[in-house]
């Protein structure tokens, strides 16, 4: 009868402790709404920088949704598909979402750096 009880406490304190670890990652960032938000942040960073060099890709968060008749082209991009990921709770779809857009602009600055003295043949 003791051993029934403690394989029982050994179960439950299993149990309980896995639960504090429900939270998925998705990279450094937890699969919430403040890890959408951290997500979000750094790849905004990355992305203005990206622009700043003339090196930011079109389907990182172009073209601007401020004009009403780019709405629906907005929501094909990286960034409106991110956004709508989040509003519907998927927060993991989100996030990877950002860390591809992340990578977009990345890739964008390096091929920029690459092609900078680059001239007619």
């Amino acid at each position: 009868m003791i051993q029934k009880a403690t394989l029982a406490g050994i179960i439950l304190a299993g149990l309980v402790g896995l639960s504090g670890c429900s939270t998925a990652k998705v990279g450094k960032y937890n699969a919430d709404e403040d890890g959408y938000k951290m997500a979000l942040a750094d790849t905004t960073a990355v992305v203005k920088k990206a622009g700043k060099m003339g090196a930011e890709w079109r389907d990182i968060r172009w073209p601007s949704a401020k004009k009403k008749k780019n709405k629906k082209k907005h929501a094909k991009t990286l960034y409106g598909k991110a956004s709508k990921a989040a509003k519907n709770g998927d927060y993991e779809k989100a996030i990877k979402l950002l860390n591809k857009a992340k990578k977009h602009a990345e890739l964008g600055m390096a091929v920029a750096k690459t092609q900078k003295n680059a001239g007619p043949h």
